[in-house]
């Protein structure tokens, strides 16, 4: 085992382990904000709220978001049918997220409202206040609502949901999502050198082999099974991260990765081979070449599944920025779409170099370019992880 797949394999392991340190730390934190967006403590959020300028006496409205299937969700739920047991005059208004578009527009008009471009779920909105987390909720509900109670004049009253006009998606605080940004990203993943190569390289022994027809099958069938492998894994991270709730968490371990990723991307195209690289791992080069070798349709869509598995290193800080910016925009439902359109782009390389070849266009001098232009590739996919580093970062902070 060489040292670089040795570190390859330390880093994989670090980064599932920080994802789940980040979700179990989500699962516990929680946040208090007022209306204006300013963060405040916890521990005596309810006085300064009570004692804030902008806090008067209103018509109370709760406002309760979660996800079916989030942990810390499951546990302000059931305070809270507590809390109303003992408190029967206090009307919660329940929005459950997962796979609720409706809900999750109503979501996005209450964060523009109460000027947060982020909350995680569990939370409540309620008059001059914003309670992220079970923490939160249990510490500050009760307090809240007598203080409430104190300062209505004529009680306590709920009424219904107010009315929110919904932002743009093209406005700065929209819930868009750029649909070139994601064909761009696409389109730059799919040059990466990993999955480049391998289709190259199984393009010139096919063309050795002297069948033009079977090199063409071939290399549809190994796009098509890198785009299933890429899609499936795709719809299934997105999931986790939409049942679970934890977006904000998987977000900043997703910026973290981009950035060490795009980091080690440029320092492979100035010291290509020196440390830890985003490479398929050598050891996994031989099982690469004994599919290819085999030269059959199936062999192929294996081909292009093994690929898939293998090259995640290589692909996947960009691959992870995008989901990232799905999951905090959009539901399971509408976040297909985007995976969809990403995925497609990504193999769209990969036919067009298919499409060439069939046209005459020489596997070789196809290998040629792109071992000409390897160490351009390398530094313009760095600094695009850099990039989306940023814009993630900027949405969460």
């Amino acid at each position: 085992m060489t040292a670089t797949t040795t570190v390859q394999k330390y880093l994989l392991t670090g980064i599932a382990a920080l994802i789940l340190l980040v979700c179990l730390a989500g699962m516990v934190s929680g946040s208090v904000y007022l209306k204006n967006g300013t963060e405040i403590s916890e521990d005596t959020a309810a006085i300064t709220i009570l004692q804030d300028a902008n806090t008067t006496a209103e018509t109370l409205s709760i406002q309760f978001f979660y996800n079916t299937h989030c942990g810390a969700c499951h546990s302000a739920m059931a305070y809270l049918e507590e809390y109303l047991g003992t408190n029967p005059g206090v009307i919660i208004a329940y929005h459950d997220l997962f796979n609720s578009t409706e809900k999750r527009e109503l979501f996005e008009g209450y964060k523009a409202e109460y000027n947060r471009q982020y909350a995680a779920v569990p939370v409540i909105f309620m008059g001059n206040a914003v309670l992220e987390g079970d923490y939160a909720i249990r510490t500050n509900l009760d307090p809240l609502v007598r203080g409430y109670a104190e300062l209505n004049t004529k009680g306590f009253p709920f009424p219904s949901l107010p009315q929110f006009s919904l932002p743009s998606p093209s406005s700065p605080g929209g819930t868009g999502i750029s649909i070139p940004l994601i064909v761009g990203a696409g389109l730059l993943d799919g040059i990466n050198p990993c999955a480049f190569a391998v289709l190259v390289i199984l393009l010139i022994y096919l063309m050795s082999l002297g069948s033009r027809q079977k090199m063409i099958l071939a290399g549809i069938v190994y796009s098509a099974a890198v785009f299933f492998f890429y899609f499936l894994s795709g719809v299934g991270i997105f999931t986790v991260i939409q049942t679970t709730g934890m977006v904000q968490g998987f977000s900043f371990v997703a910026a973290l990765i981009a950035i060490i990723a795009g980091i080690l991307m440029i320092k492979d195209a100035f010291y290509p081979g020196k440390g830890p690289s985003l490479a398929i791992p050598e050891d996994k080069k031989g099982i690469i070449s004994r599919y290819i070798e085999k030269s059959t349709i199936p062999s192929a869509f294996v081909l292009g599944i093994l690929v898939g598995m293998f090259e995640l290193p290589c692909t996947g800080g960009i691959y992870l920025a995008i989901l990232s910016m799905i999951s905090l925009r959009t539901d399971v439902s509408g976040g297909l779409g985007y995976l969809l359109i990403y995925n497609f782009a990504f193999i769209l390389p990969l036919l067009v170099i298919i499409a060439l070849v069939a046209w005459g266009l020489p596997p070789e001098r196809v290998n040629e370019f792109r071992l000409e232009q390897r160490r351009v590739i390398r530094i313009v996919i760095g600094c695009i992880m850099f990039f989306f580093a940023a814009i993630i970062l900027m949405e969460l902070f």
